[in-house]
């Protein structure tokens, strides 16, 4: 293949990629959420909520294809594999910019390998919840935690000692607090939001643990 026929190809697979995810992503990202709006609607009905967790499962199913395809196209490598390291990464560069003390602790049972599209969401949930620190808090310190929250689930907690905000559900949601909480449902999990006035905020997005392969093993308890 001539070089010009490999930057013609490598063209396409950009401008492909870039396509499914506008259109077709982002539309079906937006139907999961919708559906969750819905279900919140639809207490005590069992068998409507039956019904709509399998339109949610499939939904992800379709959509998980679809990020697989994108890093394909993109002949991106996923951080499935270097997930925690990354998240050192990100923390330590967040301290370098905000002097803003900041930790990372990774409990015993979290896995040393996640799905590409899990690590990714997980990540950009702690990416966002760190800028509403960095923005909103005025926290002298912040704690990331990676934890495994049951046996089924996994969870990544982000909590400072800031002046809290406030939680009042009729009040809209900044675009930070949308972004978590679509990628939590994205994953099938939910985001708990707890703060209290001068006691500071955590950020708990708890999701079903998606493994690599049920041989996967575990990353040694650590704290830095």
């Amino acid at each position: 293949m001539s070089v010009r026929q490999a930057a013609l190809e490598h063209d396409i697979k950009q401008l492909l990629a870039r396509e499914l995810h506008d259109r077709v992503a982002q539309t079906l990202t937006s139907m999961l959420v919708e559906l969750e709006n819905f279900k919140a609607s639809q207490v005590g009905r069992k068998s409507v909520l039956l019904e709509v967790d399998g339109l949610q499962d499939s939904t992800r199913g379709v959509l998980n294809e679809l990020r697989a395809l994108f890093y394909e196209l993109r002949g991106e490598e996923g951080i499935g594999d270097s997930f925690v390291d990354k998240v050192r990464v990100l923390i330590a560069r967040f301290h370098e910019k905000t002097s803003i003390e900041a930790h990372l602790s990774v409990q015993r049972g979290w896995p040393a390998s996640l799905r590409p599209q899990t690590a990714l969401n997980a990540y950009r949930i702690i990416e966002e919840a760190l800028a509403n620190v960095r923005m909103h808090s005025g926290a002298n310190a912040v704690r990331v935690a990676l934890k495994r929250y049951s046996f089924s689930h996994l969870a990544v907690q982000v909590k400072d000692d800031g002046r809290g905000l406030d939680t009042d559900e009729s009040r809209p949601l900044g675009l930070g607090m949308v972004g978590m909480r679509e990628r939590v449902v994205i994953l099938g999990g939910e985001l708990r939001i707890d703060s209290n006035g001068g006691h500071g905020t955590s950020v708990l997005a708890i999701f079903p643990k998606d493994l690599i392969s049920s041989q996967d093993l575990l990353v040694p308890e650590v704290s830095a």
